[in-house]
């Protein structure tokens, strides 16, 4: 009896495969070919689950989402409340896997400009994200001084000091150790929300 195949484990794991690809080499090195040598499968075996190019690219993107996802989730208070503070800190480029997923969303924003499928894709993400981030500010006892009508804005700023500090420490990290980037978050939050008073930055 043939043993059973968990579709979406192999998925992942392929997607995993393929976001080492495009974090080394870009959007071209993550070839569905080059996928599944990497993988140690057939061709075919990959097309299963990406008839081509454009859908590894796709669910790549996706899987490196869900991977940020979980990473935020995790930043969180088990029981209630909300940290802004270490949700902002829990995606920067300091640990290898981060930065991983960062190298593949550069990638896959590059293909975004003249895909519109891609851009809606990662239009949405972006406007899911700054809504977490309100939440979280909502959550957050820090933020209790914030009005309701002020933290959409504010998570967009937010959202946006966040790809500035990676941006530079993805392309130029001995400017950007990894001290420098938990000091430049810090200072976002201060200068853009006042939600980090010295005592909390001193703890951190």
């Amino acid at each position: 009896m043939p043993a059973l195949i968990d579709h979406d484990a192999r998925r992942a794991a392929l997607a995993e495969i393929a976001a080492d690809l495009v974090a080394s080499g870009g959007a071209e090195a993550a070839t569905v070919r080059a996928v599944a040598a990497a993988a140690g499968f057939s061709t075919k075996a990959v097309t299963h689950y990406f008839p081509d190019k454009r859908a590894l690219m796709l669910l790549t993107y996706r899987h490196a989402a869900l991977s940020s996802q979980a990473r935020t989730d995790a930043s969180q208070p088990a029981v209630g409340g909300g940290d802004i503070r270490a949700l902002l800190h829990a995606l920067l480029p300091i640990d290898p896997k981060v930065e991983r997923d960062w190298r593949v969303w550069f990638s896959f924003w590059g293909i975004a400009i003249a895909d519109p499928e891609f851009a809606a894709e990662q239009r949405g993400r972006m406007r899911d994200f700054v809504d977490q981030i309100a939440a979280i500010l909502a959550a957050d006892p820090a933020c209790g001084h914030l009005a309701e009508e002020q933290r959409p804005a504010i998570a967009s700023a937010l959202l946006a000091a966040l790809f500035g500090t990676v941006t530079q420490a993805i392309f130029d990290p001995e400017t950007w150790p990894a001290a420098r980037q938990s000091e430049a978050i810090d200072e976002a939050l201060t200068r853009i929300a006042g939600l980090v008073s010295k005592k909390r930055r001193d703890e951190g």
